[in-house]
């Protein structure tokens, strides 16, 4: 049940990881000065509250990760991990409401249908 619920937390917080990276490059950071180049993109993402809270939450994930490797076979583990792909998906149509075709629907239900067959064979 423990490696369960690491392995689940893994995968949220990778989801969360993502959602808060894409909003913290999703925006303008000075658009009074719009930025030129990659050395003031990098700046202005790196000074994103966003990007910072996603960078912490991989830092949580990354230990977390560890935990469930200890008490996890990788041929499970990193197949279950594959849910990252799945909660993506979620979160972006319904947190950033982007726009989800039917086609990456079913790819994403086929996903998690590979993840069962794994997890529960």
């Amino acid at each position: 049940m423990l490696m369960f619920a690491l392995l689940t937390t893994s995968v949220i917080c990778d989801v969360l990881g993502q959602v808060c990276l894409k909003l913290g490059v999703g925006h303008d950071h000075d658009s009074a000065a719009p930025q030129k180049g990659i050395a003031a993109f990098a700046l202005g993402t790196l000074r994103s509250p966003w990007v910072l809270l996603g960078l912490f939450i991989y830092v949580i994930e990354f230990a977390v990760w560890f935990a469930a490797l200890s008490l996890a076979p990788l041929s499970l583990a990193f197949p279950f991990a594959a849910l990252t792909y799945c909660g993506v998906v979620v979160a972006s149509r319904f947190l950033l409401h982007e726009q989800v075709s039917a086609r990456r629907w079913l790819g994403t239900v086929a996903v998690a249908a590979g993840v069962a067959l794994v997890f529960w064979a």
